[in-house]
């Protein structure tokens, strides 16, 4: 006998069971065999326990063939039907894998803003109005294989077979003890035409990861581990502060909720062309991430470079990061001290006061070094700016990995034919991409991440954060959270600060109210870390100024201000870029395999220089202090990311004192091309200090002729450039009136011209804009 419900899928429903074949759809109508009651989808031979059941398509994607089932998932009470079983199962991505274990090519998800699900979707969800639940959109989860929380592959799919379940026919294919699909077979022994299927999975081996809705699904897990208390028991366990006050306190202001009211559509995917130990399914969901939200909210910058496999520049810049996590020498620096979960859209700059640096950093580091153009390495009186010719980009990455040397001439992949000589940032055989990584691993990657761990402001900065983590005693939830925000790399800081900034919005709300704001976990864990970090400053002052004391921790504060910038930092890694190629012209020339030498090379250069003792002379590691030292080298005026090339000048000036030549002499038998180098990238600078104080000047005098304004600050410029080298560097005014007398004859060469004109070819790295602030007065350019 069949008993009525409310259904969905009305039409079908009535035509499936008016065949007296039972309904797929997605109803609960349960049919009596003898003394035997069985419900659509349970089947009389378990083999895979965990399903959903609903409504199957397939479409292309640039991911590959994508198959799905269309189905819901929803709260209420306890049951074992798939939709409320399905809710369990929507687990976000850092609870389906470990996310400090992982490979950053594995990365499928952007990090989940704890705080908007708390405040927000949760509230929406739980909110019934009198016309009805909450709407969402769909979640989109894909199947993936997964053993002991680490990527594996499926076994093969296996020839699809008709076979009989619940009373039923049904066309079958399966993946060995991974997945299982039944689509539903008419009476013709063809496929129904309702396109009814199931879709069964072993959770040992397989989970569903939500590429699209991870915060809509979040709202739900919340909800459910909440009111079946079984927080304590989940992968989520340390996130349960975030929701378990906001659920209960949402429920209390709502009244009597029908939780079974709510529901969210949900698509189950899988890649049916991605089986067997060859298959590569993670790295199809990644680009499926990426597709799904190209048109919707966008991700992060952040994100994009971690998830898409688009450009190769990408591929490069994430295997820097998984070096750093896959390091056992502890001679590189700790991955926490690199900012790679900002959710800003466009953030470039680092935010957690903790880190050196920041994903960013490395993509421009990796498209300076190895894309070039070659221009802005080989011409030190270039500027950043312009539109980038990508045919010069890929060709110039062909030279700098080497390419003719570990690619053959052709290579066919996927029906399409790829000239080794026009491989480039956007065309390149994926089958062939570990092989380049690797390579560029072995070279710029580990010459990069040499200049960043080993020069000794960076290298104090991380030892003072690895003191500060191994210092960190965590004995209550609070501290635990916040230890999580720097070190754990989840999102956890992001959410902290959101959930911070809204309870100061509420205390002040209920201050005027006259209510009293109690303090949760969430709160006290921002409030530890705006604890430690001072403590942080230190340790950071100790390990690089020998001091902790207030004069030094100064010093050190406006040290870092300027290290610590996307300007110096690239600046650096621009000079790493300029010198090799200076060394491929020097007799033997330049062996891409020597890279990493070369960067420990001038890694000691540098060292040696702010190693020199201080004396009644100037403490070198304040050399590029703007503040809290006399007679600055350092008078740029804005440190944005263009102005690297004069951040260059600096680190070239360095390698110009004896202490440091030493150390790179071996690899430049021809000096005079190095003091050209050097030449050349002081009188750009110079010319930079003449036109900011020109500005100030122009401020602060209105009246006054240009004429008069342009001397007086070309003399001022001079004169502080002098002083800054003779107190720095030389010790005497004699080389500095040397070479300016030969500037005042030759000047800065020209500049190649920008190619603001020209089509892009294929879509370049990216259009550089190098801006300067507007300057209000002297002050702004010397600071005492």
């Amino acid at each position: 006998m069949i008993k009525k419900t409310t259904l969905s899928r009305s039409s079908i429903c009535a035509t499936l069971h008016s065949q007296q074949s039972g309904c797929y759809t997605g109803c609960t109508r349960r049919f009596s065999e003898g003394n035997k009651e069985t419900m659509f989808g349970s089947g009389t031979k378990l083999t895979f326990r965990d399903y959903v059941q609903g409504t199957w398509g397939t479409f292309a994607t640039p991911a590959g063939r994508v198959d799905y089932i269309m189905t819901k998932a929803r709260l209420g009470e306890e049951t074992d039907d798939p939709e409320r079983q399905l809710t369990k199962s929507l687990a976000p991505v850092r609870e389906v894998m470990e996310a400090g274990d992982l490979d950053f090519n594995q990365l499928l998800q952007r990090d989940l803003d704890d705080h908007r699900v708390a405040v927000k979707l949760i509230p929406y969800l739980l909110d019934l109005k009198p016309t009805g639940p909450a709407f969402l959109p769909p979640i989109v989860a894909v199947l993936l294989p997964f053993r002991n929380k680490r990527p594996s592959h499926f076994e093969p799919l296996g020839q699809p077979h008709v076979v009989t379940d619940d009373e039923a026919q049904w066309q079958q294919e399966q993946a060995g003890t991974g997945f299982q699909i039944q689509r539903l077979v008419g009476a013709n022994g063809q496929l129904h035409p309702a396109s009814v299927g199931k879709l069964w999975w072993n959770k040992t081996e397989t989970q569903l990861v939500v590429l699209d809705g991870q915060h809509r699904a979040m709202a739900l897990l919340a909800i459910e581990r909440t009111m079946t208390k079984s927080w304590q028991n989940s992968g989520g366990a340390r996130f349960r502060s975030f929701y378990e006050n906001q659920v209960l306190q949402a429920l209390d202001d709502f009244g009597d909720v029908d939780l079974s009211r709510i529901e969210v559509p949900v698509t189950v995917c899988w890649f049916p062309d991605q089986t067997g130990e060859n298959a590569r399914p993670h790295e199809a969901a990644r680009k499926l991430f990426v597709d799904v939200n190209k048109e919707a909210r966008p991700p992060s910058e952040s994100r994009i470079i971690l998830l898409s496999d688009a450009e190769l520049s990408n591929v490069l810049t994430r295997r820097v990061l998984s070096e750093l996590r896959n390091d056992t020498s502890d001679s590189l620096l700790p991955i926490y001290a690199v900012e790679y979960d900002n959710p800003e859209v466009n953030s470039t700059r680092p935010a957690r006061w903790s880190v050196l640096t920041n994903i960013h950093l490395l993509k421009f580091a990796v498209d300076r070094c190895v894309f070039g153009p070659p221009k802005y390495l080989r011409n030190v009186a270039q500027k950043i700016g312009g539109r980038l010719s990508q045919t010069e980009l890929d060709t110039f990455m062909q030279e700098q990995l080497d390419l003719d040397s570990l690619l053959p001439d052709q290579i066919e992949e996927g029906g399409v034919s790829y000239q080794r000589d026009k491989i480039g940032n956007t065309a390149f055989p994926l089958g062939w991409m570990d092989l380049i990584s690797d390579r560029f691993a072995a070279t710029w990657g580990k010459a990069i991440l040499t200049l960043l761990s080993r020069t000794a402001p960076y290298a104090a900065h991380a030892t003072a954060l690895t003191q500060l983590k191994d210092d960190w005693h965590i004995d209550d939830t609070g501290l635990t959270l916040a230890h999580d925000a720097l070190f754990s790399g989840v999102g956890v800081f992001w959410t902290l600060r959101d959930s911070y900034e809204h309870y100061l919005d509420g205390k002040n709300d209920e201050k005027s109210a006259g209510r009293k704001t109690t303090k949760s976990d969430v709160i006290r864990a921002w409030e530890a870390l705006k604890g430690r970090e001072a403590n942080f400053e230190t340790y950071r002052a100790q390990a690089y100024l020998d001091s902790g004391r207030s004069g030094a921790l100064k010093q050190s504060k406006a040290a870092y201000a300027v290290f610590n910038t996307h300007a110096c930092q690239l600046g650096m890694m621009m000079t790493l870029g300029s010198l090799w190629e200076l060394r491929k012209d020097q007799p033997g020339g330049a062996d891409i395999k020597d890279l990493p030498q070369f960067a420990g090379a001038l890694v000691k250069a540098w060292n040696a220089y702010f190693a020199l003792e201080a004396g009644k002379a100037k403490d070198r590691r304040l050399s590029f202090n703007k503040n809290e030292i006399a007679h600055p080298l350092n008078q740029i005026a804005n440190m944005d990311t263009p102005q690297a090339v004069y951040f260059r000048y600096f680190w070239l000036q360095v390698l110009d004192t004896p202490q440091a030549w030493t150390h790179i002499s071996t690899w430049f038998t021809d000096r005079t091309a190095f003091d050209d180098k050097l030449g050349t990238a002081r009188g750009l600078y110079l010319s930079l200090c003449q036109d900011q104080q020109l500005k100030a000047l122009k401020t602060n005098r209105p009246g006054t002729g240009e004429t008069k304004l342009r001397e007086e600050a070309e003399k001022a410029a001079r004169n502080a450039l002098g002083r800054a080298l003779k107190e720095w560097f030389y010790g005497s005014d004699e080389p500095y009136t040397n070479w300016l007398a030969q500037f005042d004859q030759h000047g800065v060469p020209a500049q190649e011209p920008q190619d603001g004109q020209a089509e892009s070819e294929g879509g370049a790295l990216g259009t550089e804009e190098a801006l300067d602030e507007p300057v209000t007065s002297v002050n702004d350019l010397l600071s005492e």
